[in-house]
């Protein structure tokens, strides 16, 4: 059925407090869970929405097998209903999210928010998720380049979030099948993939045996460039998938 492995990473980065949140989770029967959630509001709200989301995600995949993509809008949006109820006029938490699940040989994945998921195969990026955030339209628009993202001045301004309201939109991709290639995964918030290139992604993937490996080496990129700055909460989960090894 292939071996899959997997590592996570989370770092407070230059702040005091990570509102970040992820999990790795692997379940017999029901396959593996991975998540990242950056968490959004002041006084330790964005801490408690992701941590939240979390847990409500965990909680779905151990109780429930979803058969379908489109299926991921019942998790999202039981999380978005668990963060609109802690809510407060003085603190309207929110958080990013993005979860793969991988079962039975295939892979299927669902995001709202900026944080990412990337998708290489034998080392190579072949696709990623669309930031849900003011930069990437304009981007859309041509207004600025792809990789100019990472340093335009709207960047943390998002258009869409668990918690943003009463219904939410996120983006489901379709299945892929896993059988017969190496395949690997890398979830990440924003202030990690901010630091990376995904040409250094590839790069780093391809001298890495493990995700614990591959990470390591991302994370020395990034606080080799974030030394004595105050960058944000950096987290990322890397799972491989070899298709050839029963």
């Amino acid at each position: 059925m292939g071996l899959i492995r997997g590592h996570q990473f989370t770092d407070s980065g230059g702040r005091e407090v990570n509102e970040d949140s992820c999990l790795l989770v692997f379940e017999e029967g029901r396959g593996t869970c991975a998540l990242v959630a950056d968490g959004l509001g002041g006084h330790g709200g964005g801490a408690e929405a992701s941590a939240l989301a979390k847990d409500i995600i965990y909680k779905s995949f151990t109780s429930e097998m979803i058969e379908k993509p489109e299926e991921f809008n019942v998790w999202f949006q039981r999380a978005n209903q668990s963060v609109l109820a802690i809510q407060t006029p003085e603190v309207e938490m929110k958080t990013t999210l993005v979860v793969l699940l991988i079962r039975n040989k295939k892979a299927l994945w669902a995001h709202i928010g900026d944080s990412r998921l990337y998708h290489f195969e034998d080392g190579v990026l072949v696709e990623q998720t669309f930031d849900h955030s003011v930069s990437q339209m304009a981007v859309l628009r041509g207004e600025i380049e792809p990789e100019e993202i990472r340093g335009h001045v709207d960047r943390n301004r998002l258009l869409r979030a668990i918690g943003k309201g009463e219904t939410i939109q996120l983006d489901v991709h379709e299945e892929v099948d896993l059988e017969g290639e190496n395949h690997a995964f890398l979830l990440c918030t924003d202030g990690f993939w901010e630091y990376v290139t995904e040409r250094e992604m590839e790069k780093d993937l391809r001298r890495s045996k493990t995700p614990k490996q591959w990470i390591e080496r991302m994370v020395k990129r990034l606080e080799k460039r974030t030394r004595n700055k105050d960058n944000d909460n950096n987290t990322a989960v890397a799972v491989m998938y070899e298709g050839g090894v029963e």
